[in-house]
């Protein structure tokens, strides 16, 4: 049968997994976890022990040469007598406890091994000592079915949780901040320029800066077919929202105690990802913004910046001129359609022109609808906004 995994970053979330009686705990501290934000991992592991819960501890971090050489002797000043597995996604990191400790080893192939070669060579390299795998959640149920068929090793895939987007070593966030503030851990919301698309979660930390989907995967309405793929362990990430009831819940699905609605009160709001079908291949003519893309007939130009009340700031393409009391047309990132007539044009020095030259800036009136990326292109007949 299939069981359940999530991680605890406090003592009640640990007394809590022990009383629904969930066997095993992900721990870590923000020294080695990419999102963890404590540090106090000895005293987790401590507790877990005594409720007789089997710690596996999270070393997901991807690391240079020196930060490496610099976590291992973090690692080495551990109790290990605390851990009952390590995993890891670093082939550094896992090379070195491969080589240096006898620890179970659960490999997180989530990024970079969606073949099945790959994973079997993973497998084959670390023999016996590895017993589990994390898979990619972009990986089909039909990939999940076939891969439990070839692979040895226990399989695990997230099945409810924030999904990772994007991922820099850098300090992304920080640069747009007031030079002295320095945090440890700042969390940011992000707006896409290419599409209305808000409000993507993104987080920095010592590790570096991480986005996420704006909705968090949910496959727990899809269980019978999740038990078919044949998965091994049923990861849950309650990191954002806490509220460990419920994991109770879910446990109560596994045993077949019920039919319990938890998406309806599952504070984000959800989706399947590829578990369905992976269909990434029909997105990539999406992967631009159709509406924002030139298409030369009657093309003029690019909107650069909108100053509300003021100007708005465009960029007249290569061979392309606008004059005083043409009728325009702009397109913006959403597909609406703004038609106008210029009233006015000015150079970058706000001085007045009759007409706006080829690959130069020019500044013109304001006009609400009409955002930075919106394409200019000229129009028939009278405009509907002066």
């Amino acid at each position: 049968m299939s069981q359940m995994i999530t991680y605890a970053e406090s003592m009640q979330q640990l007394k809590t997994l022990s009383s629904i009686g969930i066997k095993e705990v992900i721990l870590s501290d923000k020294r080695f976890s990419r999102i963890a934000k404590n540090e106090d991992f000895e005293a987790l592991a401590l507790k877990a022990k005594e409720l007789k819960l089997k710690v596996i501890f999270e070393w997901d971090v991807l690391l240079t040469d020196r930060e490496l050489l610099e976590a291992i002797k973090t690692f080495e000043s551990l109790n290990h007598k605390l851990i009952d597995a390590v995993r890891m996604q670093d082939p550094g990191v896992a090379q070195f406890i491969f080589e240096k400790t006898d620890f179970e080893m659960h490999f997180i192939a989530e990024m970079g091994n969606h073949n099945l070669s790959s994973l079997k060579t993973w497998e084959s390299y670390f023999g016996e000592r590895l017993t589990q795998m994390v898979l990619s959640n972009e990986l089909s149920k039909e990939k999940l079915k076939s891969y439990k068929k070839e692979l040895s090793v226990k399989l695990e895939i997230l099945t409810l949780g924030k999904i990772l987007l994007f991922y820099s070593p850098r300090k992304l966030i920080s640069p747009l901040l007031d030079e002295d503030r320095f945090e440890d851990y700042i969390s940011a919301i992000a707006d896409s320029e290419e599409s209305p698309h808000k409000g993507f979660p993104i987080i920095q930390n010592r590790h570096g800066t991480f986005m996420f989907h704006l909705k968090h995967l949910f496959l727990w309405d899809k269980l019978p077919e999740l038990r078919d793929t044949g998965i091994d362990i049923y990861r849950v990430d309650l990191r954002d929202t806490k509220d460990f009831n419920i994991l109770k819940k879910l446990n109560d699905l596994l045993l077949g105690i019920g039919s319990i609605d938890i998406k309806s009160s599952y504070p984000f709001s959800v989706i399947r990802g590829y578990f369905q079908t992976n269909k990434s291949d029909v997105l990539f003519k999406k992967l631009k913004n159709y509406r924002i893309q030139r298409k030369d007939d009657s093309y003029i130009g690019e909107v650069l910046e909108c100053q509300k009340s003021s100007y708005m700031a465009l960029k007249i393409a290569k061979g392309k001129k606008l004059h005083i009391n043409e009728n325009i047309k702009f397109i913006n990132p959403e597909g609406k359609e703004i038609h106008a007539s210029v009233l006015w044009i000015r150079n970058s020095n706000y001085e007045e022109i009759p007409e706006a030259s080829s690959e130069r800036v020019a500044l013109i009136q304001y006009m609400g609808g009409v955002w930075p990326k919106s394409q200019i292109y000229k129009a028939q007949g009278e405009s509907s906004l002066r």
